[in-house]
């Protein structure tokens, strides 16, 4: 409300400094009055207008506006309402001008030229100037607030989308890791306390450090190194794992849990398929905020199911929402599945 207010008081003071000027100018040139005497004369008169004239026509119109254009949507009745303001303003701005400016303000001069058909011509033009100004603006300031309550509603729907896919991938993650604490725990595995241990961590760094919009890349690999551990527990000597990245600044920003799931699908459709011997390798690389991942891994067992399963389908969804300058693409030739992924990291929404 205070800024709606503001916005008005910016448009009437302008406009009351400019139609002072210019009727000073004039009274000055007409009647070679004094240049303090003329400005002091024409503010007079000019407020007077505005106060007693200019702005009731004006609100009165955007009353029509609010009524009729925005919401029955009744146009005809809209033109006519606002042609009848205009006429119904003009007709008394010109007795305003004949019986009150001149015999209150301007007692000392004679004033000519505003009687009669040209004086209500005038009046009629001064009038129609003003309300189409006012209502341009008016409008103009209606159609940006609607274009950002769009924005903001596109974005609120934007962010309920990401975060539930988040809470997909929290769910998904935590079941796949319990398959493996329940597969060692059946071996009596003497790796079980530790594991457990370990999915804490996890666990933590999932509930507590993934809320914000970003993490540093040092905090993502950390939890990936933290994970593929965890994985080369149950999979002891028959999976071979490679982990490389190279990274300019392990300070770079990203959204966090992005690079999970490509690992997480190499490790559940490859590695946890394969009876034999099998192998997935890691490469990250992030240089001036471009970033490129390439997970490829060895697979048997060819499912009806699109091999990428859910988590992969989740996180190009939620790279869609976020950043808006990304390749996504994933490749099955013979035993052999690679998911690849480049990111232009400071190209987001």
């Amino acid at each position: 409300m205070q800024k709606r207010w503001i916005r008005h008081i910016l448009f009437w003071l302008p406009y009351l400094m400019l139609e002072t000027y210019t009727e000073s100018y004039w009274m000055e040139v007409q009647y070679q009055q004094g240049f303090w005497s003329s400005l002091y004369h024409a503010f007079l008169e000019e407020f007077a207008q505005i106060l007693f004239i200019k702005i009731p026509m004006v609100y009165l119109m955007f009353y029509f506006l609010e009524k009729f254009s925005h919401q029955s949507k009744n146009w005809l009745k809209l033109i006519l309402s606002l042609v009848a303001a205009l006429l119904l303003f003009s007709v008394l701005g010109y007795k305003f001008l004949v019986h009150f400016v001149v015999n209150f303000i301007y007692p000392h001069l004679e004033i000519v030229g505003i009687y009669g058909f040209s004086g209500m011509i005038n009046s009629f033009m001064d009038k129609i100037f003003i309300a189409c100004v006012a209502i341009s603006l008016k409008e103009y300031f209606r159609s940006q607030k609607f274009k950002q309550r769009e924005k903001d509603l596109l974005k609120e729907k934007t962010e309920t989308e990401l975060n539930f896919l988040k809470s997909q991938i929290n769910p998904h993650f935590l079941f796949n890791t319990l398959n493996n604490i329940y597969s060692l725990a059946r071996k009596k595995s003497d790796e079980t306390p530790d594991v457990v241990l370990k999915l804490s961590k996890l666990l933590r760094f999932v509930l507590y450090e993934t809320k914000d919009k970003f993490i540093t890349i040092s905090r993502e690999i950390e939890f990936l190194n933290d994970y593929i551990d965890l994985q080369k527990i149950r999979f002891s000597e028959r999976l071979k794992i490679e982990f490389k990245y190279e990274i300019d600044d392990l300070e770079t920003q990203i959204m966090p849990l992005v690079l999970i799931p490509f690992v997480e699908n190499a490790f559940k459709h490859g590695a946890s398929q394969s009876v034999d011997e099998s192998y997935i390798l890691i490469d990250l690389k992030i240089k001036e905020n471009e970033l490129f991942l390439s997970v490829e891994n060895s697979f048997e067992i060819q499912n009806s199911d699109e091999p990428q399963g859910i988590g992969l389908k989740n996180i190009k969804r939620q790279l869609e929402l976020f950043y808006t300058n990304f390749n996504f693409e994933t490749n099955s030739e013979g035993n052999k599945f690679t998911a690849i992924l480049s990111i232009h990291l400071n190209q987001y929404i």
